[in-house]
């Protein structure tokens, strides 16, 4: 005869409290992927954008073609699921007792984003490549670097009668370098600094004071490379108007002749250290002995660098900033900045180029 089966529960189960909790968990799941997933997509772009700064050099370097993508926007979609399950048994006690799971319950999400790129177009970039710097976008930038030697080697191309650029004489260059590194020190003292403009039309001043008697003769010595006439004899404060150089700009004035983004990308690839195969070949000129990025240093090898900033592949060597290289790592962050506000500039109002729109999996 046969039996009835006997329906055997192992143990109560608080379904309904443990639903809650599910639930619970499903409302903090959202919020906390934000925090992950923002971060992450953040470090991405971030990295993604040094990569892509770091190859354009390269290219300008060789010669060769380059196209630039911008990041127009980043879409995730989040889909979270919930499971739920238990285990009963079915006849004698012993065939399953401490094998079951009475119940049990999990969840799931799956985070699907999709990155939208804008080409860059040509026109409004080349506007942007060609145009010189902003007087206030360099002195802004010395002020909150702090490394006004470097800074303005790579930003400004004369000073007066000082010249920085690559067809400058070496005594010019030394010239420039000398003003340049004594101005640091005075600013760093706190006798030099810069003023901002009082009002509108006004323009921006360097300004000298308390420089006596420490001071005296770097100020002396600043001024006569500076060709300024003013006088240090009384000790009285000395202030200079700093304007854009026009070749009828005032002889008390501070003279500048700033370098286009276009300028600046290519005199920091002309410090790109090329492989010797590559010269031999005549696919690249040789790297220069010395130039006017020297605190910038990028490097070449055949195989990938074990502790870069940043890298990039081209023509199956490896191009990187060394992680330990901080002078290169701020120098090159200062390029990446300018870099992408002029790329900011030229993809202002592209919403009618073409988006290449691309789904992550």
């Amino acid at each position: 005869m046969m039996r009835p089966m006997r329906f055997d529960p192992i143990a109560p189960v608080p379904i309904a409290a443990v639903l809650g909790l599910l639930l619970s968990a499903c409302q903090g799941l959202g919020p906390g992927s934000v925090g992950r997933g923002r971060a992450a997509y953040n470090d991405v772009i971030a990295q993604t954008s040094s990569e892509q700064t770091l190859g354009l050099l390269v290219r300008i370097r060789y010669g060769d073609p380059i196209g630039l993508l911008s990041v127009s926007s980043v879409t995730a979609s989040l889909k979270f699921g919930v499971r739920a399950g238990g285990e009963v048994g079915i006849g004698a006690k012993s065939g399953y007792a401490g094998n079951l799971v009475p119940f049990s319950g999990g969840i799931a999400y799956e985070d699907s984003p999709t990155i939208s790129y804008v080409p860059v177009d040509a026109q409004a970039f080349l506007a942007e490549w060609l145009k010189p710097l902003p007087l206030d976008t360099v002195i802004l930038s010395a002020r909150v670097a702090g490394r006004g030697s470097a800074l303005f080697a790579l930003l400004v191309d004369r000073v007066n009668g000082l010249r920085s650029g690559g067809d400058a004489s070496p005594a010019e260059r030394a010239a420039f370098t000398r003003a340049i590194a004594l101005l640091d020190e005075l600013l760093a003292v706190g006798v030099a600094s810069w003023i901002p403009p009082a009002g509108p039309g006004r323009a921006y001043e360097l300004v000298f004071s308390g420089y006596a008697p420490a001071h005296v003769a770097q100020v002396d010595e600043l001024l006569a490379l500076l060709g300024a006439q003013a006088s240090t004899r009384a000790g009285a404060e000395i202030r200079i108007p700093v304007v854009p150089r026009t070749g009828r700009e005032a002889a008390a004035a501070l003279a500048f002749e700033t370098r286009s983004v276009g300028a600046i990308m290519r005199g920091a690839a002309e410090e790109i250290e090329v492989p010797a195969e590559h010269v031999e070949a005549g696919v690249v000129a040789p790297s220069r002995a010395s130039g006017d990025h020297d605190m910038l240093r990028i490097r070449s090898s055949v195989d990938a660098p074990s502790h870069p900033s940043v890298a990039v592949e081209h023509r199956g060597f490896w191009y990187y900033v060394d992680d330990t290289d901080l002078e290169s790592k701020h120098i090159f962050q200062e390029i990446q900045i300018l870099f992408l506000s002029a790329l900011a500039q030229a993809t202002a109002g592209s919403q009618s180029s073409p988006i290449l729109t691309v789904p992550v999996k």
